[in-house]
């Protein structure tokens, strides 16, 4: 499963300010690859430096609120807002500490951004593929119509699994045992570099 979180880590790391619009989404995915490649490769930055460059790079582009959402299920629209909002920051957390040390394990992998198509109106998922050891994988970022924030990824496939479907069949399993607390308790057990549980 190494190459299947080291996908995932270099899915993670494209970004674009707010208003991305449909035209420039394999663009910028294209340019935010490139630099986020590049703070990887930079022999100066310790991890936790590193760390904070990605996220700073690709936040803006991932709607972690609507990620979480789909990842609960109907379940989410039971919560208060207390709740949504603790899960929220806990769901955002666990996707990025789960891959962060993958991330930064990147070496050299030649990442190569590919085909476009629009299974919705108001979908967009773009293709592309990682070389690693000659090897070919391929991954889809998953990108939404947000409106006035324009157009944001709200589910990633690697290997043609859906990452946010995998934690929704997770979370169900664990919710036919326990509560949401204990769930977002779990989430928040592991935290990134120099951040504290919200």
């Amino acid at each position: 499963m190494k190459i299947f979180k080291i996908l995932l880590g270099v899915i993670l790391i494209i970004s674009n300010i707010f208003g991305i619009s449909e035209s420039e989404i394999k663009q910028e995915v294209t340019k935010r690859t490139n630099d986020a490649i590049t703070v990887l490769k930079n022999p100066n930055l310790d991890d936790t430096t590193k760390s904070k460059e990605l996220f700073a790079i690709f936040d803006p582009l991932f709607d972690y609120k609507q990620m979480a959402k789909i990842s609960l299920g109907k379940r989410y629209n039971s919560l208060n807002a207390d709740e949504q909002r603790r899960f929220d920051a806990a769901f955002e957390q666990k996707l990025k500490n789960s891959y962060i040390d993958k991330l930064l394990s990147y070496t050299n992998q030649e990442i190569t951004i590919k085909d476009a198509s629009k299974p919705q109106p108001n979908r967009y998922w773009l293709a592309s593929e990682l070389i690693s050891d000659s090897k070919p994988y391929e991954f889809v970022y998953k990108f939404y119509d947000a409106k006035e924030r324009g157009w944001l990824i709200y589910d990633l496939d690697i290997l043609g699994v859906s990452i946010i479907q995998t934690y929704r069949s997770q979370f169900a399993d664990m919710l036919d045992n326990t509560d949401v607390e204990t769930l977002i308790t779990k989430l928040n057990q592991t935290n990134l570099p120099n951040q504290e549980v919200k």
